[in-house]
């Protein structure tokens, strides 16, 4: 019978004495949810299982996942994103795409390819900018949102068509006439010249975690918690066999034969899966694509978080009740996107960098000229700043830009020089 090693030393997420319960709570239990109530009958019946295989489950479960049947968004959700933040934001980067359709030789058919479009802020904020810009405008044959959440798509479809009705649709038609479908996966979107924006998705993909031991690697592992020890019906235990993801992803590869014993690897094949496939469609159909998340250019390991209300808790706190993410490895989405030799990449540079080449402080003046009331401007000032600040989320966020040729003869995009 295998012993698995239960992790005591290493919690699974940085700055760990966050999650120390006090002598009061200490043999309390948290309430199983149906969600934690599956997740613990299936651990029961066949051993622990991946961190991959958790957040999966926490986050996109049809029943009760996350993401499926709430608003997570915003002030009065759970945490907050860019284009909530600004519209300026939006608007950047819009404008950003209007200048890779000039540089890449304006081509006459375009579409639009978001990845986990959260309300559709950032589409709807991008698509106003872009309106003013008739030549391009003109060309855009489709607007394709990725989501997995009904109740997204729902939030989604009321905002960039007006349709508010309950009836759940794959495809509405807008105002202006440029039609919005939906899709459960990137592989299911027309193949055609695509402008593609992943903005916080690949955060919230699955992730793998190795530790590397004198025996090896072996992946960390979530099983049922049933000591006194913690309030929480989870913990993290170490494999004490190779399992087929170390296997398949440590065992053999070379980016990690100089980790010393005790460090800690986290890796996201879905993440290398769905950015093989952005670079791919530049492949065979031409293109960009932006990729903004909060990461390193570098592997890490142990990074995985959970947010409830916008506050940091316990990953293995109530399940489906918080977000879970992890870091981005922005190195490990451009090894992944090398198997297409004219795809070029660019970056990361951080979101700082990405919005001030585009003139956020010019548009912050000119919004500030035309208000009157002291309190917006202020709030107009706290925004940009939280954007670019580096000890905001200008440092930790970084830009990554791909793309296929250059018939204009420009090597690289705008922002990326």
């Amino acid at each position: 019978m295998l012993k698995f090693v239960r992790l005591l030393e290493k919690p699974c997420i940085q700055n760990a004495r966050k999650f120390s319960v006090s002598s009061a709570r200490l043999f309390e239990k948290e309430a199983l949810s149906p969600l934690g109530k599956h997740l613990h009958d299936s651990i029961k019946l066949t051993g622990p299982m991946t961190t991959a295989h958790y957040m999966r489950q926490v986050l996109v479960n049809p029943l009760s996942g996350f993401y499926m049947h709430r608003d997570v968004f915003g002030e009065q959700g759970d945490f907050v994103t860019s284009p909530e933040i600004s519209q300026v934001f939006g608007e950047l980067a819009g404008i950003w795409y209007l200048t890779e359709w000039m540089r890449l030789g304006q081509p006459k058919k375009t579409q639009l390819v978001e990845l986990g479009p959260g309300r559709g802020t950032l589409m709807s904020d991008m698509l106003r900018a872009l309106s003013r810009f008739p030549h391009f405008y003109e060309t855009i044959t489709g607007i394709h949102l990725v989501e997995a959440s009904p109740n997204l798509r729902k939030m989604q479809r009321k905002l960039l068509t007006g349709d508010d009705t309950e009836n759940p649709t794959e495809s509405a038609t807008r105002q202006d006439g440029i039609p919005v479908h939906w899709h459960d996966g990137l592989e299911l979107v027309p193949q055609q010249w695509s402008l593609m924006m992943a903005h916080e998705f690949f955060d919230a993909l699955a992730i793998h975690t190795f530790e590397k031991t004198e025996e090896g690697w072996r992946e960390l592992l979530i099983d049922i918690d049933d000591t006194e020890d913690s309030e929480y019906n989870f913990r993290l235990v170490r494999s004490p066999v190779p399992t087929v993801a170390s296997k398949a992803f440590m065992d053999a590869n070379d980016l990690f034969k100089n980790i010393a014993v005790g460090e800690r690897v986290e890796i996201s094949p879905d993440s290398w899966n769905t950015v093989r496939l952005m670079a791919e469609r530049a492949h065979i159909h031409g293109g960009s694509g932006l990729i903004i998340d909060y990461g390193q250019n570098y592997p890490q390991g142990s990074t995985l978080r959970a947010i409830r209300r916008h506050k940091i808790v316990h990953p293995m706190s109530d399940p489906g009740s918080a977000d879970l993410s992890a870091d981005v490895d922005f190195a490990a989405l451009r090894e992944a996107m090398r198997k297409y030799k004219d795809v070029n990449v660019f970056g990361p540079v951080t979101q700082s960098k990405f919005l001030q080449s585009l003139g956020i402080q010019a548009r912050l003046e000119m919004l500030l000229k035309n208000t009157k009331s002291q309190e917006t401007r202020h709030n107009l000032v706290k925004s940009i700043q939280r954007l670019i600040d580096p000890s905001m989320m200008g440092r930790i966020y970084k830009v990554m830009a791909f793309s296929k040729g250059n018939p204009t003869g420009s090597n690289v995009p705008v922002s990326f020089e």
